[in-house]
């Protein structure tokens, strides 16, 4: 985190004092100015990685990132998942300030609404599981923008660091087995978790181009990449719910409801560094430990919006 904190100012300063530079050193005789713009856009997932295991207690029978059916003649077929929780729609604010006509400095707030992508799936005759997730969340992008400053059609480039400042990951998870209560009754499990984000920094570049529409409003359309990597602090099973389905009746399994789950099957703590013991058992009274994940949040999307110029 001291690490990625330090990037953080370094980054800021370097572009700050390139910018003063460039200032000093270009005499243009126009005024610098301060802008307000908003926009509105969709990402599609893009540098696509393997997905984390979602299901630490075993309790869906799904392989790490993959979709498996197992047809009735006993075949199976085995397809691998990979992908990112990057895609979604993304709504933003940014206030930003021209030194010149040409470099700018800004500060972008961000609200990322992701879409439900499957990470795991389990078919069979006998079981049918699935797991799916969504990121949704907050973060902030300081950067630094560069245009030629063309008096119509304007083209330009951004580029920044990406912060998540409030959020988190949620997995659904549903599993169904037939007869599994006995012939005729089906067991129905599902189950919601929510894995909370450390600290962690990412990377932005845009380019687009800007209409001007009169002296103090444009219109603009812009490509932008993002790559970002969240590292997990924690994660804790939030909905837990097993449910006997008999001739379209349901009802729910004594036992095996969330308020039944001991704490080191429904909290967990993620970690570089831990010990655990072979021989003794773990204390059902504390989360467990699992080995430190980061989620793939990369993607590559399209924004439209409009900005504000403050003479």
């Amino acid at each position: 985190m001291k690490i990625s904190l330090k990037a953080l100012v370094i980054c800021i300063l370097i572009s700050t004092s390139y910018v003063v530079q460039a200032q000093d050193d270009i005499n243009l005789g126009t005024s610098q100015k301060f802008y307000f713009r908003v926009s509105a856009g969709y990402s599609f997932e893009s540098g696509k990685t393997e997905f984390n295991n979602a299901d630490p207690n075993g309790l869906t029978g799904i392989m790490q990132s993959t979709d498996v059916t197992v047809n009735a003649d006993g075949s199976v077929n085995v397809k691998a998942l990979n992908g990112t929780v990057g895609a979604g729609v993304k709504a933003n604010a940014t206030i930003g300030y021209m030194f010149n006509p040409y470099i700018g400095a800004e500060l972008g707030v961000s609200y990322f609404h992701g879409d439900k992508t499957l990470i795991g799936r389990l078919r069979s005759p006998q079981v049918v599981s699935e797991e799916n997730t969504y990121l949704r969340g907050f973060d902030v992008a300081p950067g630094i923008v560069l245009t030629p400053n063309f008096k119509t059609i304007n083209p330009y480039a951004r580029m920044g660091l990406i912060v998540p400042i409030a959020g988190e990951l949620n997995i659904e998870t549903r599993a169904k087995q037939a007869n599994a209560g006995g012939p005729g009754t089906d067991i129905m499990v599902e189950a919601k978790s929510e894995v909370k984000a450390s600290f962690s920094v990412g990377y932005f570049g845009a380019m687009g181009l800007n209409y001007p529409v009169n002296d103090n409003l444009s219109i603009f359309a812009e490509v932008e990449i993002k790559n970002l990597s969240i590292k997990s602090k924690s994660a804790e099973i939030t909905e837990y719910a097993t449910t006997a389905i008999s001739n379209g009746q349901s009802q729910l399994v004594p036992g095996k409801q969330l308020s039944d789950l001991p704490i080191y099957e429904k909290q967990f703590e993620f970690t570089d560094d831990f010990a655990q013991s072979s021989t003794t058992v773990p204390n059902q009274n504390e989360p467990r430990k699992i080995p430190t994940q980061f989620v793939n949040a990369s993607g590559t999307g399209i924004n439209f919006g409009i900005r504000f110029t403050i003479n």
